[in-house]
């Protein structure tokens, strides 16, 4: 089944043109560690592991802020697959 997703390529979409030149989609959310071997199935298990980590390089950030914001980049590091639409 196919999926839709709006993704903001930077603020005011300042990187919509790299990301459509290079085909690929970029996220930074001051998680400053190599995320590719753990992304586990489950987008609630890496927000309980990753929320102190966020707010911990964001300390001006609720608990909220920090859970849409890591939800977002477990989203777009494994939610999204082959096949989905991105608008």
């Amino acid at each position: 089944m196919k999926s839709y997703y709006r993704v903001m390529l930077g603020r005011k979409s300042a990187y919509a043109s790299d990301c459509f030149r290079d085909e690929c989609i970029g996220a930074d959310y001051t998680i400053k560690e190599d995320l590719s071997r753990k992304l586990p199935e489950e987008w609630r298990d890496f927000n309980k592991q990753y929320i102190p980590v966020f707010l911990a390089n964001n300390p001006d950030k609720t608990k909220i802020g920090a859970g849409l914001a890591c939800g977002a980049l477990w989203t777009v590091s494994k939610g999204i697959k082959q096949g989905d639409i991105i608008l």
